[in-house]
């Protein structure tokens, strides 16, 4: 990358503007749009256009260059899963803008956190040894699954965390300042990924209606064609994780990522993830299908969400032993149990909706076990508790007959 006060013109006042303002190189001046650099306060269209123009040509920006003498320069680094590896054509990408979209717990935040521990592995274990840049619009951002990959890939959870910058967004406009700050933090802290989480939720909720739909989606546009050129201009790779509307086609319902063709046309790789079967609860199987790429064909593959990342399967490599010395607890994202489990060593507090002072309540009144909650009678259980109404225990007994199944 070239020092931006090594164009021919700029002055120190124009330079302190163009930082202050996320340019700091040349590359990204010179990728930079005319209007956004004039829209700086005290840079007219006059001074920008010149600036752009004299940096374009003292990177060479100007001249056709020969297929054979392109050099993309890309790098590769692990996913967590060496099935989505394959299909992702070796591994995540720098230099590019990758958009993975599905429904809910269908693993893109679990990929998210996974890359951003991976990306920091040494080259030689399948990583580019950089940090990562966590925009977070849905406050989904967890330190202690961030602990558990990091325990999985053998890292010391306190550098890894130390190298993973995290942003909590609360506003489309916030959204936008903070993918400019993304920026500095590429040539200032190495950061080789930025993460998106999500980049639809906010705008999905700040522009509602059809008459909001122009403006949406201009704002849209400047965030990916900004992202893509941070993308470029440091090898940086780019996660962006995207919502679903459901889509009637003809007699069937299909889930299609929302963003319109402003996001379609400016990601490099879009790739859906599935869940398995009719409820993300029955299994951690996922399916990710590549929708669109330039390089690669419509591939598909299958891999686990675990509870340390994105994996080949739904077991990693964490004992209880192991886990305590870092004083955290392993999240049990689903309760198993065996043919020959009896149901009075599962917990009441495991049924969704009972917490432990209800369960407590629950036992006071002859309730001990999930098999006397499943037996009970509805009415007369809500008649002997204040608070608890048939529906509820209704609901309880659902639960528990889906937790002594799984």
């Amino acid at each position: 990358m070239s020092d931006i006060s090594q164009i021919k013109g700029i002055n120190a006042r124009q330079i302190k503007l163009l930082q202050e303002n996320g340019v700091s190189t040349a590359e990204a001046l010179a990728m930079s749009p005319i209007n956004v650099v004039s829209d700086i306060d005290g840079l007219g269209e006059k001074s920008a256009k010149k600036l752009i123009w004299n940096a374009r040509n003292a990177l060479g920006m100007t001249d056709f260059t020969k297929a054979s003498e392109i050099d993309e320069n890309t790098e590769y680094f692990t996913t967590g899963s060496s099935e989505l590896n394959k299909i992702l054509g070796g591994g995540f990408q720098t230099g590019k803008l990758t958009e993975v979209y599905g429904p809910f717990k269908s693993g893109k935040t679990n990929l998210a956190h996974t890359i951003s521990v991976t990306v920091q592995l040494p080259k030689e274990r399948g990583g580019i040894e950089g940090s990562a840049a966590y925009i977070d619009t849905e406050n989904t951002f967890s330190k202690e699954k961030i602990k558990r990959i990091a325990k999985r890939f053998g890292l010391n959870q306190d550098d890894v965390l130390s190298k993973i910058y995290h942003a909590r967004i609360y506003s489309s406009d916030h959204q936008s300042q903070m993918i400019m700050k993304a920026e500095t933090l590429c040539k200032t802290r190495n950061v080789r990924l930025i993460v998106l989480d999500s980049l639809m939720a906010l705008l999905r909720n700040e522009y509602v209606g059809i008459g909001s739909l122009a403006k949406r989606q201009g704002v849209l546009n400047n965030m990916i064609h900004g992202l893509s050129r941070v993308a470029e201009t440091y090898n940086c790779a780019v996660l962006l994780t995207n919502q679903v509307a459901t889509k009637m086609v003809g007699m069937f319902a299909a889930d299609d990522a929302i963003g319109g063709n402003i996001v379609a046309h400016g990601c490099h790789f879009r790739v859906m993830f599935k869940t398995k079967g009719f409820s993300s609860n029955n299994s951690l199987k996922r399916r990710a299908v590549i929708v669109d790429a330039p390089d690669l064909p419509p591939e598909e593959c299958e891999f686990y969400i675990t509870n340390a990342g994105i994996a080949d399967t739904d077991k990693v490599d964490i004992s209880p032993q192991e886990v305590s010395e870092f004083e955290f607890e392993i999240e049990k994202l689903y309760e198993e149990n065996d043919e020959n489990t009896p149901f009075t060593d599962i917990p009441l507090t495991n049924v969704k909706g009972i917490g432990k002072g209800t369960a407590e309540n629950l036992i006071a009144n002859g309730i001990s076990s999930i098999e006397d909650l499943i037996s009970v009678d509805p009415n007369e259980l809500s008649a002997k508790i204040s608070g608890i109404s048939s529906n509820m225990v209704l609901e309880w007994q659902k639960s528990a007959k889906i937790l002594i199944k799984s």
